[in-house]
C-alpha cells in the first residue's frame, strides 16, 4: 500500500487509462455500422441505443464520482472493472439483437464508473500539477484508442466475437493493475470529509458548471463523428470501412503528438495557456465541421478530423483541469464524476438529435447545426471565465 504522502502513482494510474480505453475501443467504434449492417437496425433505432449507452455511462460517472467521496475508492474500481469481465463475457455468449443493446448499456454504466473513478485518482496524484496530471490522463486514453481503432477494421471481418474476447482479456489486466496498485491509503481524507461540509462559492459553481454544459454540448457535436459520419461514409458514399477505422488512428496519433509537445514546452503547468486552450480548441473544433459538407473522398475527412483534433487535444483536457482547480479535496471526487459524465451526456443525445437532422434535411445540415452548436458552447464558456474567473477560489492540491 502507497502512503498517504505519496498519493496515487502517476504511472500506474496512467497505465489503467491506457488500457481501459484500449479495451473500450474494441467496443464502441462500429456499433452504429454492426447495428445498421449487421442487426438491419434504422438510423432513428441505432440513435436510441446509442442513447442508452451513453446514458448509462453518464449515471456510472455520476455514481462512481459520489461514491469515491464517500466509501473507499479502491473497492469502486475494482468492483468496476469486475463488472466489465462478467459483461465482455456477456457479450461474447450474446450479441444479437435485441440483448446487444442490452448488454450495451450495462457496459456504458460501469464504463463512465471507471473514467470517473479514473478521473477522481487523478486529483490523487501529489507527484504533478493537476493539469498536467489531466493532461496526460487524456492523452493515455487516446493513446488506447489509436491501437484498437487501429485493429478494429482488419478483426472486425473476422467476426465481432474477437473484438470482444481482446476487450475481455484488457479488463483482465486492469484488474490486475488495479488490485495491486490502487489500495492507496485515503483514511485521512474520509474523516475529514465525513466531519467537514463545504459549500463552493458561487462563482466557483457557475465556472463549473459553465464549463459542463460546455463540453456537453461539445460532445453533442462529437458525437455525430461517432455515430452518423460512419454510415455517411460507409453507406451513403461507399468509403470502405477502414477508411472510417482510419480517421480514428489519425486522431490519436496526433492528440499523442499535441500532447506530448504541449507537455514537452511546459505548457499545462501554465494558467493562461490552459484558457487559450479552451477557447482556441472549441473554435477549432467548430471550424472542423465546415469542412464535412465538402468532403467526398477520404482526404476531405480527413482533413477534418485533423482539424478536429487540434480543437480537441487542445480545450477536452482543459476542462476537468479547471473543475479540479476550483473544487476543494472533500468535493473532487463528485465534480469529476460529473465532468466524466459530460460526455456520455452528449452521445446520449448527439445520435438522436443527428438522425432527426438527417432525416428532415439531410446530412449537411446535420455538419453545419454541429458548427453551430459549437460556437454557442463557446460564447457560454468564454463569458463565464471571463466575467467569473478572477472571482473564484483556487484550491491548492494537497
Amino acid at each position: 500500500m502507497q502512503s498517504m504522502g505519496q498519493g496515487m502513482s502517476l504511472r500506474w494510474l496512467l497505465a489503467a487509462s491506457f488500457i481501459n480505453s484500449f479495451a473500450f475501443g474494441f467496443i464502441w467504434p462500429l456499433t452504429s455500422v454492426y447495428l445498421y449492417n449487421e442487426l438491419y437496425q434504422t438510423l432513428v433505432t441505432i440513435g436510441w441505443v446509442m442513447m442508452a449507452n451513453a446514458v448509462g455511462q453518464a449515471i456510472g460517472s455520476i455514481v462512481s464520482g459520489r461514491l469515491f467521496d464517500q466509501f473507499k475508492p479502491y473497492r469502486l474500481i475494482q468492483f468496476g472493472v469486475l463488472a466489465m469481465i462478467v459483461l465482455q463475457v456477456a457479450f461474447i455468449i450474446w450479441h444479437g439483437w435485441p440483448t446487444y443493446a442490452v448488454i450495451l448499456t450495462l457496459v456504458g454504466f460501469f464504463g463512465g464508473w471507471l473514467t470517473a473513478a479514473i478521473n477522481a485518482y487523478g486529483t490523487q496524484v501529489r507527484s504533478h500539477d493537476g493539469r498536467f496530471v489531466f493532461n496526460m490522463l487524456y492523452f493515455m486514453s487516446n493513446f488506447g484508442m489509436v491501437f484498437s481503432t487501429a485493429l478494429v477494421g482488419p478483426i472486425y471481418p473476422f467476426g465481432i466475437t474477437w473484438l470482444f474476447l481482446l476487450a475481455l482479456i484488457l479488463y483482465v489486466v486492469l484488474f490486475f493493475i488495479v488490485h495491486t496498485k490502487f489500495r492507496i491509503n485515503l483514511a485521512n481524507y474520509s474523516r475529514e470529509q465525513q466531519t467537514t461540509k463545504i459549500a463552493l462559492p458561487k462563482w466557483n459553481l457557475l465556472l463549473i458548471y459553465a464549463g459542463i454544459s460546455g463540453l456537453v454540448i461539445l460532445w453533442i457535436s462529437y458525437a455525430q463523428w461517432q455515430g452518423n459520419v460512419s454510415v455517411y461514409m460507409n453507406s451513403v458514399l461507399k468509403l470502405p470501412l477502414w477508411q472510417y477505422s482510419m480517421l480514428w488512428t489519425i486522431n490519436g496519433i496526433l492528440i499523442a503528438i499535441i500532447q506530448l509537445g504541449m507537455n514537452a514546452l511546459n505548457l499545462s503547468a501554465n494558467r493562461r495557456s490552459m484558457f487559450i486552450q479552451i477557447f482556441a480548441g472549441i473554435i477549432m473544433f467548430g471550424l472542423s465541421f465546415l469542412v464535412l459538407p465538402f468532403s467526398h473522398h477520404f482526404m476531405g475527412f480527413a482533413l477534418a478530423m485533423i482539424i478536429t483534433t487540434i480543437g480537441e487535444a487542445t480545450a477536452f483536457p482543459m476542462i476537468p483541469a479547471l473543475v479540479n482547480e476550483l473544487t476543494p479535496l472533500t468535493l473532487k471526487g463528485r465534480y469529476q464524476g460529473l465532468t466524466a459524465a459530460a460526455p456520455s451526456v452528449g452521445r446520449a443525445v448527439g445520435p438522436l438529435v443527428g438522425g432527426f437532422i438527417i432525416q428532415q434535411q439531410g446530412y449537411n445540415a446535420l455538419f453545419y447545426a454541429a458548427s453551430a452548436l459549437t460556437f454557442v458552447a463557446f460564447i457560454g464558456v468564454l463569458t463565464s471565465i471571463v466575467l467569473g474567473y478572477r472571482r473564484t477560489v483556487r484550491y491548492e492540491e494537497n
